[in-house]
């Protein structure tokens, strides 16, 4: 049975329908974690412990991260390896959360992705390092797609600290 979890799983992670889950550059997802668990009739899987999922340049790393995905299991649009799990819908990571790509490290209590809007949520002490950049807050959004990066300090301010470059015309 822990054979077919993690076959399933990663049959889940590689399904041609998961574009842009982890990386706005899309193609395959690779996924390692201590155990896994399928919950067919609730349409998710849930990875315990260890958690770490690549697409592309990104990476994200949890305790525990659950994806939730569509269809029925056999009326999907896609074919070939995972696709009786459908769509993926979300993915949300619990616990020591990290989103690194090239551009940025980021981490958090909570993360969220919505395949709907394309957005990367962090919650709960965030802290986001571009380069020497280094800012803080309580809530991170990220919108794949546009590129775009929104920190809100929730209760507090955003706290920042910027290292501006050398070629800055200075």
């Amino acid at each position: 049975m822990q054979v077919k979890a993690v076959f399933c799983a990663i049959a889940l992670a590689t399904s041609g329908t998961a574009a842009a889950q982890v990386s706005g550059e899309g193609g395959p997802i690779r996924v390692t974690a201590d155990r896994s668990e399928v919950l067919d009739k609730e349409r998710k899987v849930v990875l315990i412990d260890n958690v770490d999922i690549t697409q592309g340049t990104a990476r994200l790393r949890a305790d525990i991260v659950t994806i939730e995905y569509g269809g029925d299991g056999g009326t999907t649009t896609t074919s070939g390896l995972g696709s009786n799990f459908g769509d993926i819908r979300t993915m949300t990571a619990r616990g020591n959360v990290f989103y690194v790509t090239p551009d940025l490290k980021a981490n958090g209590d909570l993360g969220v992705y919505v395949a709907s809007a394309d957005t990367i949520t962090l919650t709960g002490d965030i802290t986001l390092v571009r380069g020497e950049d280094v800012a803080k807050g309580d809530r991170l959004v990220m919108e794949l797609a546009a590129g775009k990066t929104t920190l809100d300090g929730g209760d507090s301010q955003v706290k920042m600290v910027i290292n501006p470059g050398e070629g800055n015309g200075r």
